[in-house]
């Protein structure tokens, strides 16, 4: 998969460098991952939930959570928030993807 938005990551890391080696190891899974649909994700990472269209993954023992949107049939997974537990309960993300439903 090609990640788009890596910089949203970036400037996490930024902001909590305890979080460059967890999400690094996540990017290289990503980047040599050939998922066709959220079951092949569920497979690479068993932690991960789907909301609303968007996918949640749990980084780091779950002190991450990264909120991306995939492409399956272009094979590109576009990073939308990267955030702490704590910021990912507060649920403000979760707007963006409800107003798409309506």
């Amino acid at each position: 998969m090609k990640i788009n938005h890596w910089g949203r990551a970036r400037q996490f890391i930024k902001k909590h460098v305890e979080a460059e080696r967890p999400l690094r190891i996540w990017k290289r899974t990503v980047i040599e991952a050939n998922w066709a649909n959220f079951p092949d994700v569920k497979n690479t990472f068993n932690s991960v939930d789907w909301f609303e269209g968007a996918i949640i993954f749990d980084i780091a023992g779950n002190n991450i959570r990264l909120v991306a949107v995939c492409r399956f049939d272009l094979g590109r997974l576009y990073i939308d928030k990267v955030m702490t537990h704590e910021e990912y309960d507060r649920g403000s993300w979760k707007k963006r993807y409800q107003k798409q439903k309506r």
